[in-house]
């Protein structure tokens, strides 16, 4: 089984144990553009895990080129100690590690004060808005020199190879494109730029292995392929643009952008060169499949690595079902696009692979009572139960997930929820599970628990408004449905989460003219861009009406009225037989309390503290279940 997968490939002077790619991501674990220990220890974890080959991540070759203050300056040889220290813990693992060079070019994420921005051609960018002033032959040369500096301090540090960022429409990219490269001298020509920078990096570090990165969804791209060939060991296939707001959501797709997206795109790459192919690749068997199609010649699974680093060594030795799947939910590049350290939802130690070890073995196992399984639930109920722990977990529905699986009707989460309940279904071995079971004080009184983990989520938010004539009903009891046909829907969305969101999407599938009020400056401001971005794609093909500012003021007869959120006077009424309220959530709160009262000890996490994501809800169940575990461990030395 897996055969393909577990293969080795040779690419130029270096030979890949297997053929599971940790493709370059930025992880913010940088600073004053140098790694850190927590880098170093990230990396370090993937490739204990046993991946085949590391990229680190998008590293500037020049300092006009770095995107954000958390860029590694791969031009300053200040960076070599540090490359050499995450070679040393990679390499011993049969891992190779290979740097990505890139050069922003007119694309800035940087905050203010921002330094100019430069590209081929004077174009303004759309989702930066950056305006960029044209390079010049001697910038250009320069810049070009920056790359052969970039790789020979990579080639110094001890790494075993680079990759050219020739994708997302970043400097490279822009160089290929008319629309962006709008030049009459010698660096006009699509492809001269690029071929340049790979002369310079062959010369500068000749013994390493080189590879270019580019977008299979691409035109572009795809016509300067194949002058890559005689030029290069390896092509890396990516999708996204980074300058376009719908662009840039395929350089981290979410989900229901369905999985192995890049499969049908990497023809037109096939030069003579092994194919490195990423986007929605998350599942062992899949990736095999695909590398035995001759779609691709090695996977990058960076998505599921940053879930579970110990995929590749799971599938190997035919653990498949012990692999903790990616959910898709893009906490990990929402971390990026916040300037923050690099985190994953269902995986609370990436990132924190220093400071949040493995639980050990209980010295004294007592029983724990979860209360709630939802995601902080589940999260503290797994962590208990792998330090040996007798762990019961109660909850009032017929089914695990809380609001993930009630988010799970929607098209855009299906996936989330499905993929959250998979792996918890598995993890939840060993826990006493009762389902449609009241955690009241009584019953967890009768268990006798050592400590409590109280997990009881939130409930929608009633507004103290006066709401008549159109019936009105809360979007969480659509989700579960029934739902209504061929209603006049108004759907009264505060602009913070998917919930308005999703209830629309259903409501107008099941036949209802559906009006979206969103009581913010867009919609979804709480979402990551990217599901955001596809969301808003989604409402509009499908006809939805999307009317923004508009905050919820009242209902009669056969209209609701809302207010202007900047002209509070500005009224507008819409027509609507159904008003459907998704303003919010409030925390069921108290249990905890209680429970004190009774001489309990007690634990809180997730969103009966204050709601929030499934990020925060599975790191705080985890933490809570260490907590009571500490504190079960303190009063047995005690006694």
């Amino acid at each position: 089984m897996l055969e393909h997968l577990f293969s080795p490939l040779r690419l130029g002077p270096v030979e890949l144990q297997n053929r599971i790619v940790s493709t370059a991501h930025q992880t913010t674990l940088v600073r004053d553009h140098l790694p850190t220990d927590d880098f170093v220890a990230y990396h370090e974890a993937r490739a204990r895990g046993g991946a085949g080959l590391i990229v680190l991540e998008a590293t500037a070759v020049d300092q006009s080129g770095v995107l954000t203050g958390h860029t590694l300056a791969g031009f300053r040889e200040e960076i070599v100690p540090g490359l050499a220290r995450v070679a040393g813990a990679v390499q011993p693992h049969g891992t190779r590690l290979f740097l990505q060079l890139l050069h922003g070019g007119r694309e800035r994420i940087a905050s203010p004060p921002r330094p100019p921005a430069l590209g081929p051609s004077a174009v303004p960018s759309l989702r930066f808005h950056v305006e960029p002033r044209e390079l010049s032959s001697g910038e250009i040369a320069g810049i070009v020199d920056g790359y052969g500096r970039a790789a020979a301090n990579a080639a110094a540090a001890g790494l075993d190879g680079v990759e050219v960022s020739g994708a997302h429409n970043y400097l490279v990219a822009q160089f290929f494109s008319p629309e962006l490269n709008r030049r009459e001298d010698e660096w006009a020509a699509p492809s001269r730029f690029l071929l340049a920078v790979l002369a310079a990096v062959r010369a500068a570090a000749p013994g390493l292995a080189l590879g270019v990165r580019l977008s299979a969804d691409s035109e572009a791209a795809k016509a300067v392929a194949g002058e890559v060939a005689g030029h290069a060991d390896y092509l890396g296939l990516a999708l996204g643009d980074s300058s376009t707001y719908l662009g840039s959501t395929g350089i981290v797709p979410p989900p229901p952008v369905p999985e192995n997206a890049i499969a049908a795109l990497t023809a037109p790459f096939q030069v003579g060169l092994p194919l490195l192919a990423t986007s929605r690749i998350v599942d062992p068997v899949e990736a095999d499949r695909l590398i035995g199609e001759r779609r691709c010649d090695a996977v990058g699974m960076t998505r599921a690595l940053i879930t579970d680093p110990d995929l590749p060594r799971k599938a190997r030795e035919g653990q498949l079902d012990t692999v903790v799947r990616c959910i898709g939910c893009n906490a990990c590049i929402a971390h990026y696009h916040a300037g923050t350290s690099i985190a994953c939802a269902q995986n609370p130690r990436t990132g924190r692979e220093r400071t949040l070890l493995p639980p050990e073995p209980s010295a004294d196992p007592r029983r724990i009572v979860v209360v709630g399984a939802g995601p902080a639930g589940l999260a503290a109920a797994v962590e208990a139960a792998a330090a040996g722990h007798d762990v019961v977990l109660l909850e009032t529905s017929r089914r695990i997930g809380g609001q993930v699986a009630l988010a799970g009707a929607a098209p855009m989460h299906e996936e989330v929820a499905r993929s959250l309940r998979t792996n918890y279904e598995r993890l939840l071995d060993g826990v006493d599970l009762r389902l449609e079971t009241e955690g009241d004080e009584d019953a967890i009184s009768a268990l006798a628990p050592a400590a409590v983990i109280v997990a009881t989520g939130a409930r929608p938010y009633e507004p103290a408004l006066a709401l008549a004539g159109p019936e009105t009903v809360q979007a969480w009891d659509l989700l579960v449905g029934p739902r209504p046909r061929g209603r006049r829907v108004v759907v009264a969305d505060w602009g913070g989460d998917a919930t308005g969101l999703a209830a629309a999407e259903l409501l107008n599938r099941d036949g209802n003219e559906v009006i979206v009020a969103i009581g913010s400056v867009a919609l979804g401001e709480t979402l990551h861009q990217y599901q955001r971005n596809v969301y808003a794609a989604r409402l509009y093909r499908a006809g939805i009406r999307l009317e923004h500012h508009l905050e919820l003021a009242g209902a009669e007869d056969a209209h609701v009225r809302f207010r202007n959120l900047f002209v509070p006077d500005l009224e507008t009424r819409l027509p609507a037989d159904l008003l459907v309220l998704a303003l919010g959530r409030v925390p069921v709160h108290g249990l905890a309390e209680r429970l004190e009262a009774r001489g309990l000890e007690a634990h809180e996490a997730g969103d009966c503290l204050s709601p929030r994501s499934i990020e925060e809800a599975i790191l705080e169940g985890t933490l809570a279940a260490r907590r009571a575990a500490q504190a079960i461990e303190a009063g047995s030395s005690s006694r």
